[in-house]
């Protein structure tokens, strides 16, 4: 969207991914005798230094050991845009976190949370030691304690 108000010319009704691959498509082309898209650099320019400026944030904030890029999006930019970014957010950051910081490429591909959302519960069953919590059994309440909780809830 960013492109098109820009003055850029994404294909039209293409969705995110196909719009975001025809602008890299027209900041590099692949032909060399046609000239790189001066509008579509300017944008993936100025959405370096945007994400390297709220990776600072980040890093300010919390202090993290690593910043991670993925998703479409991520992945099909941080190849060619993941150095101009690093360089954008060692800039805005304070200079110690910064330095402690490592920015790069995730390796789940596309799905990244949907893997991480997926493992959870198998990384709380081996940090168990494989095996089941064990629960002690309740007895039933007493007669007069479920009437008591029926009366109250009333």
């Amino acid at each position: 969207e960013r492109w098109r108000e820009a003055g850029g010319r994404p294909p039209e009704g293409a969705d995110e991914e196909t719009a975001l691959t025809a602008m890299l498509a027209a900041a590099y082309p692949a032909d060399t005798a046609t000239p790189p898209d001066a509008t579509a650099l300017a944008v993936l320019e100025e959405t370096a230094e945007f994400l390297g400026a709220g990776f600072a944030d980040l890093i300010n904030l919390f202090q993290p050991e690593r910043i991670l890029v993925g998703g479409w999006a991520g992945l099909q930019l941080g190849a060619r845009f993941l150095e101009t970014v690093t360089g954008y957010a060692r800039e805005y950051a304070l200079r110690y976190p910064a330095s402690r910081t490592g920015i790069g490429l995730g390796t789940l591909g596309p799905e990244a949370v949907t893997v991480g959302a997926a493992l959870l519960p198998l990384v709380d069953f081996f940090a168990q030691g494989g095996r089941r919590p064990e629960t002690e059994p309740t007895p039933p309440s007493p007669a007069w304690q479920t009437a008591l909780r029926d009366r109250v809830s009333s």
